[in-house]
């Protein structure tokens, strides 16, 4: 089913989101601010959950979201849910559940409710740290996600509104030029030494992955290069070390790896697919 973005005042290009930091005891409030502030995250505040959902209304530079479980009115779960429902399935937005008095039942009630990380008071550097980085990370990634589905409404209405039914001499010409700018283009953002022919292909099946929030097993992402084996393997080691895919090891079945772009190999990927389909787009008569 098709995304309904809201694509009027959206901003999916930002390299950097802010956080809201919502609870309801100033002092924590004040703490966790000047914690995100030190780790260099732009940060606002809000005391409850109205005021929260108000704020990440109007400021769609809002990506990372803390919030306290426990406060009057509309607690942290309830302001989750609310978050999971009105926003997140059009924008990228990333919240971190923060308890006083942790439990299984409450930490599985907020991974239920979309929450990426739950942090028990108190919080210390440290454990704020790893959870905003965590969470930057995966906005990161959908961010990516929402900006090439931008891109993609944008080509839908450009496609509906074309008159081209069969394309002139002139047609196959201009697409012929554009499909070779669109491979110049690659190197614009990657190394041409490192991405040949198997490592681009490669490097696409693991962007269409990521793109749908998927990992790899190694085996098929070697496969997609349509190359022997040991071929496929060599130049994916490459790219691993050169920082552009990451591996682990499958939570399900630890004697398989799953395979992954680093979120800012797939942000880049991202610009060059917005690139690529913008410069092969039917121009309107």
């Amino acid at each position: 089913m098709p995304v309904d973005l809201d694509l009027e005042g959206a901003d999916f290009g930002q390299t950097q989101c802010h956080v809201l930091v919502v609870e309801d005891d100033p002092d924590c409030l004040a703490e966790y601010r000047e914690l995100a502030e030190r780790l260099g995250y732009p940060c606002l505040t809000a005391t409850d959950g109205e005021m929260a959902l108000r704020m990440i209304s109007e400021d769609r530079r809002i990506g990372l979201v803390i919030i306290d479980i426990r406060m009057p009115g509309m607690d942290g779960l309830t302001l989750l849910d609310e978050l999971s429902e009105r926003f997140m399935p059009t924008r990228p937005l990333v919240a971190i559940v923060v308890t006083g008095q942790s439990s299984i039942e409450r930490a599985v009630q907020a991974m239920r409710s979309s929450a990426a990380d739950y942090l028990e008071k108190p919080i210390s550097f440290d454990g704020l740290s790893q959870a905003l980085r965590r969470a930057a990370s995966k906005w990161a990634q959908l961010a990516a996600q929402f900006r090439l589905l931008a891109v993609t409404e944008g080509r839908e209405k450009t496609v509906v509104s074309s008159n081209h039914d069969q394309p002139s001499m002139e047609d196959l010409q201009g697409f012929a030029n554009a499909l070779v700018k669109a491979g110049q283009s690659r190197s614009k953002f990657f190394d041409p030494q490192i991405l040949s022919g198997p490592a681009w292909s490669i490097l696409m099946d693991l962007t269409a992955a990521g793109l749908k929030g998927e990992k790899v097993p190694t085996s098929s992402a070697c496969v997609s290069a349509e190359v022997p084996f040991s071929t496929a393997l060599r130049h994916l080691n490459q790219m691993v070390t050169a920082g552009l895919v990451k591996r682990e090891v499958d939570p399900t079945d630890k004697r398989r790896t799953l395979l992954s772009l680093e979120p800012d190999a797939l942000v880049l990927m991202t610009k060059y697919l917005a690139l690529s389909w913008k410069s092969l787009a039917p121009k309107n008569t």
